[in-house]
């Protein structure tokens, strides 16, 4: 399903690469970070260059057709909306500020919120009528932003305080929800009526004004009508994923269903190691963080290119510890047009469980589940059982953190896999009272869980394997695993079947942490999901349409 987006004349356009020509990035900044994308063939990620449409200077972005003869270029400034259809007020007993929306209004906020899926937009403002919040809601929901409740948008407000609100704005993309006078009236002032050839200037209920043009000087109006639309159609939403880790970034792009059905379109990673800049200092280079809105901006344009409805971009461990992680984020969000998700260790730990509960399912009983997600700079760690979690934590235990900070030769040596014992055994000091409440088995979930998993089928059927879903591997399985990995060099553990070239320095590490936490913790095995952050991210915005 490709998302509903306005275009001169009342169309709708559709957010593609087809819009118009991308330059090709430097082939230095090409080859500086490598991409990966999926191969259903092999169930694996192979190493892909991308082509120059493939890799634009920027994200395709939307232009719309000039609504007067001789209208200059230029990005959309104000979405000006009137709110959907509401209860009529005579059939209404309470106060008129509160008259909910109807049914059709419902379906016409969803079909704003379709419009607005990955459209430029940094600010909400709504009136306090209710009818225009829940017009503009479900909007800020999936984009990650507030609303903004400004009288000066209230029915019946003087005109001169909207507008000096309006000037306020400035250059950020912003959505106002308001009543059909104010409409008329901020059309008529920003002189609107010169440039449409539509007389007089309306807006109907769900309906929108596009307003653009350089500065504060309005070149060009497009008038949009309303959508009327279902929160998830039959076919269910297409919803993209940017899940920018501390090892990689990585996308995934699937169909995705209000009963939690997920069905991939589209996964591509790019190979940043974040979290080692971040351990070398507490700021993140200005270089790697170009770097990393770089790829952010590639993998948007993968999005797009399948058109993807709903992008959600989430930040974990390295933007949490780096002192300027907040501030990337928000930059990332800004050149994106889409707020970036920072995301607490306790979140990202519930976002986690939340995809395992639904993908492996856990059992009934006194013994609580434990989910671990070991990544890149952190391991989150849930207890969790049928109804929901009970406790969650995170530990600075990710596999290229400690790879960072104590492997230094290959193979790993003994006294740095004893310090790699040591730090994972120190870390669990102050939980191990929790977590000696969980069942005999863990539930592990992230990249290097997935390709020991990998491994470990690969020596049972060389020829290959389907999707890992719930894959057990026993605690000593688990160690001997370990130490082969531990005692081969890094060609070596490339030359072993299943493994995957992008994990082959730092499985050793991971292995060993995993096999030190199933020791401490007296687990007989651990249960591997295939799903995780990303998915648990999908599963979470589905509940939030």
């Amino acid at each position: 399903m490709e998302p509903a987006w306005p275009a001169a004349g009342g169309g709708v356009g559709v957010l593609s690469r087809r819009n118009g020509a991308v330059p090709a990035r430097p082939p230095a900044v090409r080859s500086a970070h490598p991409h990966f994308r999926w191969d259903p063939a092999a169930d694996d990620y192979s190493l892909w260059e991308p082509s120059p449409i493939d890799a634009p200077i920027r994200p395709p972005g939307i232009r719309f057709v000039a609504a007067h003869p001789g209208a200059l270029e230029s990005e959309v400034k104000l979405y000006l909306a009137r709110h959907a259809k509401a209860q009529r007020r005579d059939s209404w007993n309470g106060p008129d500020a509160f008259r909910p929306l109807t049914d059709r209004g419902e379906r016409q906020a969803h079909g704003l919120q379709a419009r607005f899926a990955a459209a430029p937009l940094q600010v909400i403002l709504s009136s306090p009528a209710l009818r225009c919040r829940e017009s503009v809601e479900g909007i800020a929901t999936v984009r990650g932003l507030g609303v903004e409740i400004e009288a000066s948008f209230d029915e019946g407000a003087p005109l001169e305080k909207t507008m000096a609100r309006i000037a306020t704005l400035g250059d950020q993309p912003a959505l106002v929800c308001t009543h059909g006078d104010l409409v008329r009236g901020i059309l008529a002032a920003l002189h609107v009526d010169r440039i449409h050839d539509s007389t007089p200037l309306g807006c109907e209920k769900g309906a929108m004004w596009l307003l653009e043009g350089p500065g504060d000087r309005v070149v060009r109006a497009t008038y949009v009508p309303p959508l009327e639309a279902d929160p998830l159609v039959a076919g269910g939403t297409r919803i993209a994923v940017m899940d920018l880790g501390s090892t990689t970034f990585s996308l995934l792009v699937a169909d995705a269903t209000r009963d939690g059905e997920i069905e991939p379109v589209l996964r591509e990673k790019v190979s940043l190691r974040l979290g080692a800049a971040v351990a070398d200092g507490p700021k993140i280079p200005e270089s790697v963080c170009k770097d990393a809105v770089e790829a952010v901006r590639v993998l948007l344009a993968q999005a797009a290119s399948v058109h993807a409805e709903i992008v959600v971009p989430v930040a974990t461990a390295a933007f949490r510890e780096a002192s300027n992680g907040r501030d990337l984020a928000k930059r990332i969000g800004k050149e994106i047009g889409v707020p970036v998700r920072l995301l607490s260790g306790e979140q990202e730990a519930r976002t986690v469980a939340l995809a395992v509960r639904r993908r492996v399912g856990f059992e009934t009983g006194t013994r609580p589940a434990l989910v671990l997600d070991l990544g890149g700079g952190s391991l989150e760690l849930v207890l969790d059982d049928a109804h929901g979690g009970r406790w969650d934590t995170t530990l600075p235990l990710g596999v290229a953190r400690l790879h960072r900070e104590i492997v230094e030769t290959d193979p790993m040596t003994d006294r740095e896999a004893r310090r790699i014992r040591k730090r994972v055994r120190s870390a669990l000091e102050d939980v191990l009272g929790d977590l000696a409440r969980c069942g005999p088995d863990g539930i592990v979930t992230g990249g290097t869980a997935r390709a020991l998993a990998r491994l470990r089928v690969a020596r049972e059927r060389p020829a290959g394997s389907g999707p890992i879903r719930a894959l057990r591997i026993s605690t000593p399985e688990l160690w001997e695993l370990s130490r082969t990995l531990r005692e081969a060099n890094h060609d070596e553990r490339l030359a072993m079947p299943g493994m995957q070239r992008r994990r082959a320095d730092l499985l050793p590490a991971g292995a060993l942490i995993l096999a030190t936490l199933a020791e401490r913790l007296a687990l007989e095995a651990y249960v591997v999901s295939d799903w995780g952050l990303r998915e648990g991210a999908i599963l979470e915005t589905l509940g939030a349409i």
